[in-house]
């Protein structure tokens, strides 16, 4: 049986080529072939799911989040690069800093670093950022400046916007021939109860009480980077994503698209699907909220358009989805709990695969 594995992540246990990984190595083990296909809907671990798709690795040292300098990683094949921003600015990066004290300035470094190399196309996921800056570190990263009413420049951390009087974009890096697409499920205005701050704010470390603050700061970014570029993109769906990266994103014309679709075709998950046998899916955490664009989603409607069984196999399963996939199974139920199997992910899903294979083979 040939079956493709498409899993999204186990967040906080496992990323989704560990996942896919495990599957492989417990179905060959039984006899049946096996495809890894990670998958993501552009959040964390996009660059996962690029693994073995001939993208060649590249490396290089960037501003981190605190301002100390990281190693960070992205993927290209020929003129295109795949950028995972959080590799930049994520929450992984971060040790003891206020959210005021961070910036997305190594995301530019990473999209200047990639057209250096030749990238002509770039497709950046926005997942796990710590960053709540509107991309005003990225701004600066790609040659932007910014001064305070006495003209002296302003830092790139966040807290720094409110001194910002005016945006100098003299010495910003020009790229009206790079082609940007943004990955990702994420649909918030930049602003509101909605926005990047509300919604994404307390992830990253921002207290209940200063959410207004950080409001502020976003506003006056906005007014400033308004004057200069001319265009509202704040209430366009995306904005609000990677605490308002995918709104600066969009002042340099990047074209914000779903992530599963658009990566799912990056991968050639379907031409995988087309002779399968079964296709199997999962993510660390389903309930109904999987169906709206989540990558488990997408690759059942691609298994649904070949007329292929899918299984959902994620480490936990709150809602009846049963409808939406041939069988669904989780890592938790009735007879563990959630610790155990985060502590043991990788027993629990061998064994899991063990079960419902020899019971399918029997």
């Amino acid at each position: 049986m040939k079956i493709v594995l498409a899993p999204d992540s186990y967040k906080g246990t496992l990323n989704q080529k560990e996942v896919a990984d495990i599957m492989v190595r417990t179905l060959k083990e039984i006899g049946h072939t096996a495809v890894a296909k990670p998958m993501s809907d552009g959040g964390d671990g996009l660059l996962h799911c690029f693994n073995n798709e001939g993208y060649k690795k590249i490396e290089s040292n960037v501003t981190g989040p605190e301002g100390d300098t990281v190693s960070a990683k992205y993927y290209m094949l020929e003129n295109t690069a795949i950028i995972e921003t959080a590799e930049a600015c994520g929450l992984h990066l971060v040790t003891d800093s206020s959210p005021c004290d961070r910036t997305s300035y190594g995301v530019g470094e990473l999209i200047l670093h990639a057209v250096d190399r030749g990238a002509e196309n770039i497709i950046l996921g926005l997942g796990g950022s710590a960053t709540n800056d509107g991309g005003f570190g990225m701004f600066m990263g790609l040659g932007g400046m910014a001064k305070d009413a006495s003209g002296q420049p302003v830092s790139v951390m966040n807290n720094d916007i409110t001194d910002i009087d005016a945006l100098l974009t003299d010495s910003l890096f020009v790229l009206d021939d790079i082609n940007m697409t943004v990955a990702s499920d994420v649909t918030n205005p930049l602003f509101g109860p909605f926005g990047a701050t509300a919604v994404f704010g307390p992830q990253k470390g921002i207290e209940a009480d200063r959410i207004d603050e950080f409001e502020d700061l976003l506003i006056h970014l906005h007014h400033k980077v308004t004057q200069v570029f001319g265009t509202d993109y704040s209430k366009t769906p995306g904005a609000g994503a990677a605490g308002g990266l995918g709104w600066m994103l969009m002042h340099f014309g990047a074209i914000m698209e779903k992530g599963g679709p658009l990566i799912a075709e990056m991968i050639r998950l379907e031409e995988e699907i087309k002779d399968a046998d079964l296709v199997i899916t999962g993510e660390g955490k389903s309930d109904i909220q999987t169906m709206d664009g989540k990558a488990p989603s997408i690759v059942a409607e691609i298994a649904d358009r070949h007329e292929k069984p899918c299984f959902l196999i994620s480490g936990q399963i709150t809602e009846d989805l049963s409808e939406h996939f041939t069988k669904t199974y989780s890592l938790v139920n009735d007879n563990n709990e959630a610790h155990e199997v985060m502590e043991n992910t990788e027993e629990y899903l061998a064994g899991l695969i063990r079960e419902i294979f020899d019971v399918s083979t029997d």
